[in-house]
């Protein structure tokens, strides 16, 4: 038989009735005193400067179209009220403080309903915070403590009530919608917007406005790639709240019930930042050394920078890259191109384009870490030019002749080994060439020729001629200097070999051209400098030699269908693998001179850097996938643009070994002074070209056989390479 209930005596509920009157009592005083401390608060606590939250700075492309931005932890882009969507306006009010257009600032209902439930649960567990609190609580310029106490409730409040005798309703509601956190990274109602609907705040409809509204409450718990049913949720739980508060018809929510949201996180703001990372990493390191801007300028200003980048072409670099190199194993590639006004119009510092984690690593293009610390890569026989450069302005001809073996020692003392020893060159895979002009020296990349070149003018002139161009690289003036063993980044041979296209007028680079703060003040800008660094014929007659290597040389697998000039690298042992060219120079239509690198990371401790000698089966070569990357791009970056032709030079000098220079086949009209080529020549030995002479189809990279580009020896130990 089952015990019957225990009556409780008339005392006991007596006492019950008491003790919890005594809570409502409690509670009753407790407010007051809070409220007099409130009063009391009000003259003690001043009102600071109502400074704005930290908010990103934005990066924009040349034609104004955002590229990123650029934040610390706290993702935020402010925008005026009038840019925020009236349904997320309405949906914040009505589930996070109804009364908020009645209230002073604080609200005397939430206070007492807030006190009386910490004071009978014994702790502090309500807030009753309106929304001008909240913004006192998270704007920076505040520094009200987080802490969970009376006294800080109490400074909150006071602020609180002087912020809005000082600032209407409306303000106060915009700094609040450009204060809070919504979750994923984002600070405000256009970094929400943009972060799970990929549009502006302004565009929020009413189902994306209330879910928004609703993730304020726990930012973790609503995610709806995560926690869809939760997310689904708070939609529905603020469209209701709205109804109760009467800013949204009862047909209203009945309609956006019936119409399940949409979110896109696939394009947030954050992963807008990866677009272009390197360039973007490139950019943030010039606020920070040429601008001279601190971590809370850049990350939380709000500043407008203005950049040179070509988004188009920024698309035909990464494209090239990523199609030319799609494997896991492929080598590291660099891809950079720089107009004859100094202006970066595209960069990939690496073979993942779009990697932040990697381009915060190290940047191929400018071979530069995060942290500033450079460790360049030999250039190999891409360097050569500026040696052609030197032997021109030295007084020399083109036209000069040198015996071409496949081997041999220079024995003079400006070319000894540190040593003592002699210099010992050798051409790729041994092969010898005979007697040859500089111009076929230079096509078919003969080192020996080389190396009889700068012993015959001294190191010193190329150091300089390579320096006035427009490499900043420490450069050891030794003869091994023109088979390229000095570390340097494509980023200065881009703007060395602009230098020649330009005709000898080297420009600075430039990649930020003006930085703005969120009011429109320029704080910093940037021009580009241009001087006269070389004769406009010695460039002229570097331009000739170069344009010969496109059309019948090393490059011809960088052929573009137009007026182009370039020269490949290939280092000892297939370590880094180059190709440099350019198009030419007109002042209505800039010239565009782009550097494509290959190679490894180093590995290892001491870092060692592997070889290309096997990827794909094939040794890397300057004239194969680099050409094939420089080939892709450059088509497609120089589409729709009139092409222009190099300016003839005037062969002149002192020849060197006098002999009969034939004419190249295919070119019109061919240089002056040259002998025309009988109708069956017999052929020179000479490496075959990499790539077919046509252009390669875009999706089938075909690297060349052995012999394409001729690598340079290394004679020299090469520089201490540090992990990258």
């Amino acid at each position: 038989m089952a015990k019957r209930a225990k009556k409780s005596s008339p005392l006991t509920s007596i006492l019950a009735l008491l003790r919890k009157r005594w809570w409502l009592i409690a509670g009753g005083i407790a407010a007051l005193v809070m409220i007099f401390l409130l009063v009391l608060f009000l003259g003690a606590v001043p009102l600071p400067e109502a400074l704005p939250s930290a908010q990103s700075s934005k990066i924009l492309a040349a034609n104004g179209e955002l590229i990123g931005t650029l934040h610390g932890e706290e993702n935020r882009t402010i925008v005026p009220l009038d840019q925020i969507s009236e349904n997320l306006r309405k949906a914040v009010v009505a589930t996070e403080d109804r009364s908020f257009y009645e209230h002073p600032g604080v609200s005397l209902r939430g206070i007492l309903r807030a006190t009386f439930t910490n004071v009978s649960e014994r702790g502090v567990r309500q807030g009753g915070s309106t929304i001008t609190q909240q913004y006192v609580r998270n704007a920076r310029g505040f520094r009200v403590s987080k802490e969970r106490t009376v006294f800080r409730k109490l400074k909150e409040a006071s602020l609180a009530v002087k912020l809005e005798r000082k600032f209407s309703k409306d303000k106060i509601l915009e700094f609040y919608l450009n204060t809070v956190y919504f979750g994923r990274g984002a600070y405000g109602a256009e970094a929400a917007s943009r972060t799970y609907f990929s549009k502006p705040a302004a565009e929020l409809t009413l189902n994306e406005a209330a879910y928004l509204a609703g993730v304020i409450r726990a930012p973790q718990r609503f995610q709806p790639d995560s926690s869809p049913e939760e997310a689904e949720s708070i939609r529905k739980e603020v469209l209701n709240d709205m109804v109760d508060s009467g800013n949204l018809k009862k047909s209203d929510l009945e309609a956006a019930e019936a119409n399940p949201i949409v979110f896109n996180l696939s394009v947030s703001v954050e992963q807008e930042a990866s677009r272009a990372a390197y360039f973007m990493e490139y950019v943030k390191q010039i606020l920070y050394n040429q601008f001279e801007l601190t971590d809370s300028d850049i990350f939380g200003g709000g500043l407008t920078v203005h950049t040179t980048l070509d988004l188009r072409m920024q698309g035909a670099a990464e494209e090239a890259v990523t199609s030319t190199l799609d494997r896991e194993d492929d080598p590291e590639a660099a891809l950079v191109s720089v107009d004859t006004n100094g202006h970066v119009k595209a960069m990939v510092g690496g073979r993942v384009v779009n990697s932040l984690e990697r381009a915060r690593g190290f940047n191929f293009a400018t071979m530069q870490r995060s942290d500033g610390k450079v460790s360049g890569r030999q250039a190999g026989s891409a360097f050569k030019p500026f040696t052609l450069a030197a032997f021109v302005a030295e007084g020399k001809s083109v036209k000069s002749t040198f015996q071409a073996p496949s081997k041999m020692e220079i024995t003079s003392r400006q070319c000894k080994n540190e040593d003592g020893s002699n210099w010992e060159v050798n051409n790729f895979d041994n092969d010898g060439f005979g007697k040859v002009d500089v111009v076929e020296a230079t096509t078919k990349s003969v080192n020996t020729v080389y190396a009889q070149m700068i012993d015959k003018i001294k190191p010193r002139p190329v150091r300089k001629i390579a320096e006035d161009a427009g490499i900043t690289s420490k450069l050891e003036a030794v003869c091994a200097l023109t088979l390229g063993t000095s570390a340097v980044s494509p980023l200065e041979m881009a703007r060395a070999y602009g230098t020649f296209a330009a005709r000898g007028v080297r420009a600075d680079v430039v990649a930020v051209l003006k930085v703005e703060t969120p009011d429109g003040e320029v704080i910093g800008e940037q021009g580009s400098n241009h001087e006269k660094v070389m004769d406009a014929n010695i460039a002229d007659t570097v331009n000739m030699v170069l344009e010969q290597n496109i059309q019948r040389g090393t490059g011809t697998g960088a052929k573009i269908g137009r007026p182009a000039a370039g020269k490949t690298g290939t280092t000892q042992n297939h370590v880094d693998a180059w190709f440099a060219g350019y198009t030419p120079h007109e002042d209505e239509q800039p010239g565009l001179s782009t550097v494509v690198w290959m190679g490894f990371r180093p590995e290892g401790d001491p870092p060692k850097i592997p070889e290309m000698t096997d990827v794909r089966g094939r040794r890397v070569t300057g004239g194969s996938f680099p050409a094939t990357i420089w080939q892709k791009f450059m088509e497609a970056a120089m589409e729709g643009i009139e092409p222009v032709k190099f300016v003839a030079p005037e062969l002149k000098g002192e020849v060197i070994n006098p002999s009969p220079t034939p004419c190249p086949p295919d070119v019109t009209p061919p240089p002056e002074n040259c002998i025309a080529r009988s109708p069956s020549p017999s052929p020179a030995p000479s490496p075959s070209p990499s790539l077919p002479a046509t252009s390669p189809s875009p999706k089938s990279p075909t690297p060349g056989d052995k012999k394409t580009p001729t690598p340079s020896p290394s004679p020299s130990p090469s520089p201490t390479l540090s992990p990258l």
